[in-house]
């Protein structure tokens, strides 16, 4: 499994006092992939004069998780019940990051650190009183949360002499392993749209009548009962130019099929026969797509350079992302509702037989592998 990439916002106060550095250090000892704010601005053109939003709206999407610390060290004026009131808030480029990872990434992959003074704006607590993000409190000395931090310097050794941030990585990790897989119906990004186009258009396609039989190179028809026939849907580990190049390198040494009774046209595939069972592997060619439209967002202009590493980044996330879509789709209600629609004039006798053919080889013989080619 891939180390996942993370990317961590804070405040320069939140820096001076060895926040920042602490979460980093815990989560790279966790064995995650840290990335500080700053480092995405290290290779701009023109460090003095930085068009910061163009880069963060290209480097953010590369990330799988962000993690926002956003403590009180700022004071605002609100307008309350008929009555200013000064509150601790977080710095306000922190805010404007808030709402850029969160429709990046997804809420669920975004969490947000806070002491326990700090306002959270009112749309990010709703109306029910609930946080639509992650939240874990660095601490919880029941302070008012209309204190106001006199003394900044105060606040900063307090952290530095007295807390201790092994449980905020605990806390991190905890929520990022179980959200590692969540697909944001916010982002959408193109691994999905490929996934249910190729779970449609191939995979289903393909077991509808895989047990028909197929024709071979010399035009025999072999047949398999639906017990004996496996599908191994190969990703690549990474992604770049020449995987599509590699992956028709390797389908030619496997054997060719034609099925002829599939809906709309008849589908090629390729196979190898072991232990008389009927093994066909297929390696996902569309996902050219995904690489484009991830080179096409890395292209946005702005005053950066080059930037290999938020490519490998992205393409990962890309190839999790399709692996994960095509997982969650393929189970019986998604299959049932595709018979249906494409076979409305059969009986339902024989629409049984199809549903139960692909739902047997999708739940016994399916198998997502992911290689390095």
């Amino acid at each position: 499994m891939r180390k996942l990439n993370i990317v961590i916002f804070s405040s320069g106060i939140s820096e001076k006092s060895g926040t920042l550095n602490n979460i980093i250090k815990g989560l790279k000892n966790k064995n995650y992939n840290c990335f500080c704010w700053r480092d995405l601005f290290k290779d701009a053109n023109n460090s003095d004069n930085i068009a910061l939003l163009p880069i963060l709206i290209k480097k953010i999407p590369t990330f799988d998780f962000a993690v926002l610390i956003c403590e009180g060290h700022d004071t605002t004026t609100i307008f309350r019940e008929n009555q200013y009131i000064s509150v601790p808030s977080m710095r306000d480029n922190v805010l404007f990051e808030i709402g850029l990872c969160s429709m990046a990434l997804g809420l669920p992959r975004v969490i947000l650190l806070t002491d326990d003074i700090v306002h959270l704006p009112d749309d990010l607590t709703g109306v029910n009183g609930k946080i639509a993000l992650k939240h874990i409190i660095f601490n919880n000395n029941n302070n008012n949360l209309s204190k106001i931090i006199d003394n900044i310097d105060n606040h900063i050794q307090n952290y530095k002499d007295n807390y201790n941030y092994g449980s905020v990585i605990d806390d991190i990790d905890d929520y990022i392993n179980i959200n590692r897989k969540y697909i944001s119906p916010v982002v959408i990004g193109a691994a999905t749209s490929i996934a249910i186009g190729y779970a449609n258009n191939f995979i289903i396609r393909l077991l509808e009548h895989i047990t028909d039989g197929f024709l071979n190179n010399d035009n025999k028809l072999i047949k398999f009962s639906k017990e004996n026939i496996f599908l191994h849907i190969v990703i690549p580990e990474y992604y770049n130019e020449k995987v599509i190049e590699r992956a028709k390198n390797i389908q030619n040494n496997l054997n060719k099929a034609t099925l002829t009774t599939t809906r709309h046209r008849e589908l090629n595939f390729n196979y190898k026969i072991f232990d008389n069972k009927l093994h066909i592997y297929d390696y996902p060619t569309s996902l050219v797509t995904s690489y484009s439209t991830a080179k096409m967002i890395l292209n946005i202009e702005a005053d950066d350079g080059v930037d290999i590493n938020a490519e490998d980044r992205f393409n990962a996330k890309e190839l999790d992302l399709f692996e994960a879509t095509l997982k969650n789709l393929l189970q019986k209600d998604y299959i049932i509702d595709v018979i249906d629609l494409y076979y409305k004039n059969i009986s339902q006798k024989t629409k049984k037989q199809i549903i139960d053919t692909v739902c047997y080889i999708l739940d016994n013989n399916f198998i997502i592998e992911k290689n390095d080619y």
